[in-house]
C-alpha cells in the first residue's frame, strides 16, 4: 500500500483537519497551532492551497450559472401560454405543401433545458481552466517564495542600493522598471536583493524585501505577457496581493500584515510613474 503524507509524518494535516481548517470550524487555539505548522511545512501548505482554491472555484461556478429568477419567470410564463393556446383544427384537405407543426410544451422544456445545460457546461469548463491556471501560478509563486526562505537560498544580487539592483536586470528582461529610493519605502522596509526568475514561462524580476523582519517576495512581470486572472487573497498563512501599472504586473507574497504589504506595493507602483 502506498504510504500517505500523514503516515510519513504524523504532524501533517489529515483530511478531517484540512477540511475543518478550510471551513473555519476549528477552535482558535487549534487553528493557531495549524497555522504555525504551515509556516514550516511546504507539503501541508500546498495541500491547503489546493483544497481552498477547489472549494472557492466550486462555489463561484454554482453562483455564476444559477438561472436568474426573472429569466425563470419568463420561461415559465412562455411555457404556460403555450399550454393555454387552442390547438389548431386538423385540415380536411390534403395539401402538397409542407406542413409546419408547432413545438409542444414538453419539447420547449427539453429544448430550454438542453440550452441551459450546454451553456453551463461550456462556462464551467472555461471557469475550471481559468482556476486551474490560477492555482498553478499561485503554487509557483508560493514555491519560489518558500525557496527564498531556505537557509541555502542566495539571490544573484545582494544589495540594498537600488542603483545596484536595477542596472543588473538590463539585458536580462524584455522590460524595465523603477525602484523607489530607500527614503520612499514604508517604515522598517528594506531592499535585500534581487534575482531573475520565470513565471508562466515568462521572465520576471524577483525583488526581495524585509518588512519588520518578515521576508517579502515581489514579482515584476510584463503586463502584456502575464495572466489576467486575480491572485489577491490569503493562502495557507501567506498573503498574495497584486497591482498593475500600464506596463507591469506586480505580485507580492509574504506572511507580513496585509496593510504593510499593500504599502510596499503602492510605493513600487508610484516609482513606475517616473519611467
Amino acid at each position: 500500500m502506498t504510504p500517505t503524507v500523514e503516515s510519513l509524518h504524523p504532524n501533517h494535516l489529515g483530511p478531517d483537519k484540512l477540511n475543518a481548517l478550510i471551513d473555519g470550524e476549528l477552535p482558535p487555539t487549534e487553528r493557531q497551532e495549524i497555522e504555525q505548522h504551515l509556516t514550516t511545512c511546504h507539503a501541508c501548505t500546498l495541500r491547503v492551497l489546493s483544497a481552498t482554491q477547489f472549494k472557492a472555484a466550486t462555489a463561484r461556478a454554482g453562483r455564476r450559472f444559477a438561472l436568474p429568477p426573472e429569466a425563470l419567470a419568463r420561461l415559465t410564463a412562455q411555457l404556460h401560454s403555450q399550454q393555454t393556446q387552442p390547438r389548431p383544427q386538423p385540415q380536411t384537405k390534403t395539401s402538397t405543401s409542407a406542413r409546419i407543426h408547432p413545438i409542444r410544451p414538453v419539447a420547449w422544456v427539453a429544448l430550454a433545458a438542453a440550452i441551459l445545460l450546454t451553456i453551463s457546461f461550456l462556462g464551467w469548463r472555461q471557469l475550471h481552466q481559468t482556476n486551474a491556471l490560477a492555482a498553478e501560478l499561485t503554487t509557483e509563486l508560493l514555491d519560489q517564495h518558500l525557496a527564498t526562505l531556505s537557509s541555502g537560498a542566495t539571490p544573484q544580487v545582494i544589495s540594498t542600493d537600488r542603483h545596484t539592483v536595477k542596472p543588473w536586470f538590463q539585458g536580462r528582461l524584455p522590460f524595465s522598471f523603477n525602484l523607489p529610493d530607500a527614503a520612499d519605502l514604508p517604515p522598517d522596509t528594506t531592499l535585500k536583493g534581487a534575482d531573475l526568475t520565470y513565471l508562466n514561462g515568462q521572465p520576471a524580476a524577483l525583488l526581495l524585501f524585509t518588512i519588520h523582519k518578515h521576508e517579502v517576495s515581489i514579482f515584476l512581470m510584463q503586463r502584456a505577457a502575464s495572466p489576467s486572472f486575480a491572485l489577491h487573497g490569503t493562502r495557507a498563512g501567506f498573503t498574495i496581493h497584486e497591482a498593475a501599472t500600464q506596463d507591469l504586473h506586480l505580485v507580492a507574497v509574504s506572511n507580513v500584515n496585509p496593510d504593510d504589504l499593500d504599502n510596499l506595493i503602492a510605493a513600487l507602483v508610484r516609482a513606475q510613474a517616473s519611467l
